[in-house]
């Protein structure tokens, strides 16, 4: 399942996180069972959206673990244009 995890955070802690990022980014970023999809990142606004593919919300959760004392996060399943299908469907046969 994807989701879309949205980070937010203030002026005080851009020191500390960016500090964190360099020193995690890389192949043990992530711990087991979670795989980056993508990454984006928009400094000025002090915002970030990381987009992961997870079988089991507990190696999600325990990644996140990891920065909230430092960010303030927000965690959405999202999907595809190609698997939003059924979900379209279902609310077209709804109108």
């Amino acid at each position: 399942m994807l989701f879309a995890v949205v980070c937010r955070y203030s002026s005080d802690n851009v020191n500390a996180i960016v500090s964190r990022f360099a020193s995690v980014v890389g192949d043990d970023e992530f711990p087991a069972g979670v795989r980056l999809v993508n990454r984006y990142h928009s400094p000025a606004t002090k915002w970030g959206c990381v987009i992961v593919e997870v079988d089991d919300g507990v190696p999600l959760h325990l990644w996140l673990s990891e920065w909230i004392d430092v960010a303030d996060i927000e965690v959405h399943p999202v999907t595809t244009d190609e698997t939003v299908a059924p979900v379209v469907e279902a609310m077209l046969s709804n109108q």
